[in-house]
């Protein structure tokens, strides 16, 4: 079996636990908190901005244009019957399918995750409100990807080749909404990587674990901030450089609820276009390493599968 060498160091970690284990046993991560002025991520504590490269997580101050109300609906409904009236363009997105395989509705075999994914060329099928949502934390992702490629020293000659063109407004941006399903007796999502560059989440209840400093610890949503994370593609770009950027491993807890609302989150999902290519940053500049299409079956492969041991 042919090795790649984007593959990431195996991480051998516990079975998911369940939400009232975490609320008992996991201590919460310190996350930096930072915000943007104009487009520049400016973090509150001198040591922020490393401390978020080092956990792979860290906390954004909510824009002051930004309306979650459609976006949490939307991530509340979409999996159920289409319904008349105010909740009509909110539901029935359980059928909607696309031929390329990553968007539309995804039933989750082995979680209790159920998604809906879609791309920004056809934000034209959800409510005009969310996709106005989703242009916002997509700018927001590449400010934020703008800031770091600056900090840990990549030219910016360079930007729109190693990112196939997301740090200028282009690339792959996907909406993600989850719903958990506490009446499937299985774990809330396998614990995994993001593949891409940066995302951007929205969560409003504990249960994502994170494997941060060699132990689990809670990554715990703060009002008024979005928790934002990095994925594989610029751990595998910074690895070799004095300043790299972690992509570490989280997941969701089991959710367990007595007749309350499940749990529901979405993310933004900047990543790079499948043409593009895979590179790794050393003293001469960028090497290619492997096809985004090829890192993203590795990734994505390892995401939703049954294996819950070392990945």
């Amino acid at each position: 079996m042919k090795t790649s060498s984007t593959m990431r160091t195996p991480v051998k970690l516990p079975s998911m636990p369940s939400e009232r284990a975490v609320t008992k046993t996991y201590q919460s991560v310190n996350m930096a908190r930072s915000h943007l002025e104009g487009d520049n991520l400016i973090f509150a504590d001198r040591d922020g901005f490393n401390r978020a490269l080092q956990h792979g997580f860290f906390l954004l101050k909510v824009p002051s244009y930004m309306d979650f109300e459609y976006g949490d609906r939307f991530a509340y409904h979409f999996f159920e019957p289409a319904t008349a009236g105010h909740l009509l363009p909110y539901t029935g997105f359980k059928s909607c399918t696309f031929s390329n395989g990553y968007e539309g509705y995804f039933d989750r075999k082995y979680d209790q995750w159920e998604n809906f994914y879609i791309e920004q060329k056809n934000w034209n099928l959800i409510p005009p409100e969310v996709a106005t949502l989703g242009r916002q934390m997509a700018h927001v992702g590449i400010c934020i990807l703008h800031s770091v490629l600056n900090h840990v020293g990549i030219p910016r000659s360079d930007w729109e080749l190693v990112t196939s063109g997301l740090s200028e407004g282009q690339g792959h941006q996907m909406l993600a909404f989850n719903h958990f399903r506490s009446d499937k007796a299985t774990r809330g999502s396998k614990f995994h990587r993001d593949s891409g560059w940066v995302t951007v989440l929205r969560s409003t209840e504990r249960g994502l674990l994170a494997y941060i400093d060699d132990e689990l610890l809670a990554i715990d949503p703060v009002p008024d901030y979005l928790i934002i994370n990095f994925g594989s593609s610029i751990e595998v770009l910074t690895e070799n450089l004095m300043m790299n950027v972690r992509a570490n491993v989280h997941g969701v807890v089991r959710t367990e609820r007595n007749g309350q609302r499940d749990r529901m989150s979405y993310a933004m999902f900047l990543d790079s276009n499948l043409a593009g290519n895979i590179y790794k940053y050393g003293p001469q500049g960028p090497i290619r390493v492997q096809s985004v299409e090829e890192f993203a079956v590795q990734e994505v492969s390892r995401t939703y599968d049954d294996n819950d041991g070392a990945l």
